[in-house]
């Protein structure tokens, strides 16, 4: 086996054996539905009566042979957790899969905050993670292999304000402890899977621990996730083997401006004040799209979702000046990396790669722009350059030289520029601003009329 690229542990899991802790409510308790559905024999370890006593009832119709048997278990009392998978492995003779999503949740500033509910988030999320990890690899081994699967949190990854700091420190705990984990292992027929999910609403981590209104406003314009989203893509994980599940997808993007720019990331996350939302409830979107406002994707509710975040999230300065120095760079790399066939937005809003003759130099630039794809095969595009007062190089290039290329979904084609005026820029401009309301507020913080090409293909 290479080491770097290990093969899937689990490609199947039906008679497979799966603890989960916490494994009775939210989360936890889809991935046990989720798992059982699959044909797994599923052990609960949760340290909650009520939470147990309503799974149970809850999990009593399954399908086939798979089966789920519940304990209430204190994964903080390292006694009674090795106990526990002992008691597991001595009545099925094996441990496959190892799940653990414990965690202990007191959303509260450092100084509201007492040390031992510090110690106890961490020792819920990190510490039993490492006992159960020390449990269960000499079982996977002795059995021939299996995965581990830990529920990290994308508050282990971007630190901004809202989370609790103690919640974000267990998350990147785990997250670290992880990706450690799988390089001892790797060559291994152990797996590890880091799940990271983003606001997962309609759990009890809103319904009871966390106000909607401690969440930072900038989520009120991000996409969010439901326990059973969440419980799919970790079960497909496992059986693939895959390495980190983010979930919603567009959180590696995010990863990459916070990590390319922090301090600006942070300054956008705390502009507005606090969420407007209701999380604790089971709705996914944000707000409902008004007629003034229809949606432009590419067919998948998902699609939607996004295009109206980013069309609110288009007109917070903050947040465009953010984008305005990651979204460029991320969109360059991930064009050369994907052969021209992926790029930050397009499944969200319609972008292209536009090649062009640099005015000075002769050579070729590239600019990665947002489009809008006309019924004639021609794209629309505008010198918006985020809302800055100069225009954009690329404009300028077009003027001087309007042969030039776009390249989307793989595929590249020449096209002539032409510059909109009149009616007809008016008309394309109607349009534009029905499409993403946000170029009005470019317009306005240019300072400038802004410029409409038409690229037809040549």
């Amino acid at each position: 086996m290479n080491p770097f690229h290990p093969k899937p542990a689990l490609p199947s899991l039906p008679g497979r054996v799966c603890l989960v802790t916490g494994g009775a409510a939210g989360i936890g308790l889809a991935l046990t539905r989720a798992l059982a559905t699959a044909g797994a024999h599923v052990y609960v370890g949760d340290n909650s009566p009520s939470n147990l006593e309503r799974a149970s009832g809850n999990l009593a119709q399954l399908p086939g042979t798979a089966s789920v048997t519940f304990a209430e278990v204190d994964v903080t009392d390292r006694a009674a957790l090795e106990e526990w998978i002992a008691t597991v492995h001595a009545a099925r003779g094996r441990i496959d899969v190892l799940v653990h999503n414990a965690a202990y949740i007191h959303w509260a500033d450092v100084d509201e905050m007492s040390v031992d509910q510090a110690q106890l988030s961490m020792r819920t999320a990190y510490d039993a993670l490492v006992c159960s990890v020390k449990a269960v690899l000499p079982l996977m081994r002795a059995g021939g292999g299996g995965q581990i699967v830990a529920m990290g949190s994308a508050a282990g990854r971007i630190f901004v304000k809202g989370p609790s700091a103690a919640y974000a420190a267990a998350k990147a705990a785990i997250e670290a402890y992880s990706e450690m984990l799988r390089i001892e292992l790797a060559g291994s027929n152990i797996g590890v899977t880091l799940v990271r999910p983003a606001t997962v609403v309609g759990t009890d981590f809103f319904k009871i621990h966390v106000p909607s209104a401690r969440m930072p406003r900038i989520a009120d314009f991000l996409p969010a996730t439901s326990p059973e989203k969440v419980a799919a893509a970790t079960v497909e994980a496992i059986r693939n083997g895959r390495a980190t599940v983010d979930i919603p997808g567009y959180l590696p993007s995010f990863y990459r401006a916070y990590a390319m720019a922090p301090g600006l990331t942070r300054k956008a996350a705390a502009t507005g004040g606090s969420g407007r939302r209701d999380y604790a409830t089971s709705r996914l979107t944000a707000a409902s799209p008004t007629r003034s406002e229809p949606i432009r994707s590419s067919g998948t509710h998902q699609d939607s979702i996004i295009a109206r975040a980013l069309k609110k999230a288009g007109g917070n300065a903050h947040f465009v000046r953010v984008m305005s120095y990651v979204a460029p760079d991320i969109d360059r790399a991930a064009h050369r990396l994907s052969g021209g066939r992926m790029l930050l937005m397009p499944a969200t809003l319609p972008s292209l790669m536009l090649t062009t003759t640099g005015r000075l130099s002769g050579q070729p630039r590239q600019t990665p722009l947002l489009c809008h794809l006309e019924a004639d095969g021609s794209h629309l595009v505008v010198d918006t350059n985020f809302g800055r007062p100069p225009r954009p190089a690329w404009s300028h290039n077009l003027l001087a030289t309007p042969r030039a290329s776009v390249t989307r979904r793989g595929r590249t084609l020449p096209v002539t520029a032409t510059l909109l005026e009149g009616t007809e820029r008016a008309a394309a401009w109607n349009h534009l601003v029905e499409i993403w309301p946000a170029y009005v507020s470019f317009a306005q913080r240019s300072g400038r009329r802004l410029r409409i090409f038409r690229l037809t293909p040549a």
